[in-house]
């Protein structure tokens, strides 16, 4: 038997953990998964990558220090996808293009290339469903492209492609 860290409740993606959404729970061994998190301080003020189920065995992969990760001169920035079913195929991790297409000059170009996915935040219940404003999604760019991509943000519609 080992002690391992679980949620205390169901919690959404982009939570940022306190010591309260956890507890600890004794599991058999080899029913644990490969890098099971068995210290609690290990996840609190880290960032939950995906939503995470009541009783879930925390491990790695189900969050990450993004606000603190990220490379120097580097930034957290928010992409709001016009397309909302895209953010359903995007996975932490994931490395895109994101393209500005503006459609009174028939235009499209990458305006931030090889953005890593840090999350996609869930909408508190009394605001789920996709929106009229589309999806959004962390990325992890550098400084510069984030001001390309928040201008680009403000007169196009952003959508992205897999590398």
């Amino acid at each position: 038997m080992i002690t391992v860290v679980k949620a205390k409740s169901q919690l959404p993606g982009g939570t940022v953990v306190s010591a309260s959404d956890l507890v600890l729970d004794r599991v058999v061994a080899a029913d644990a998964p490969k890098g099971v998190i068995t210290d609690r301080l290990a996840m609190v003020g880290k960032t939950l990558a995906v939503p995470v189920a009541e009783n879930q065995m925390m491990t790695p992969l189900t969050a990450t220090a993004a606000r603190s990760s990220v490379p120097q001169g580097h930034v957290i920035a928010p992409l709001r996808l016009a397309d909302s079913a895209l953010a359903t195929l995007l996975r932490p991790g994931d490395v895109v293009d994101v393209i500005a297409a503006d459609a009174q000059s028939a235009q499209a170009a990458v305006v931030a290339a090889a953005a890593r996915v840090v999350t996609i935040p869930e909408l508190p219940d009394d605001r789920a469903g996709p929106g009229p404003e589309g999806a959004l999604v962390l990325i992890d760019v550098d400084s510069q492209t984030a001001s390309v991509l928040a201008q680009a943000a403000a007169s196009a519609t952003l959508s992205i492609i897999w590398r």
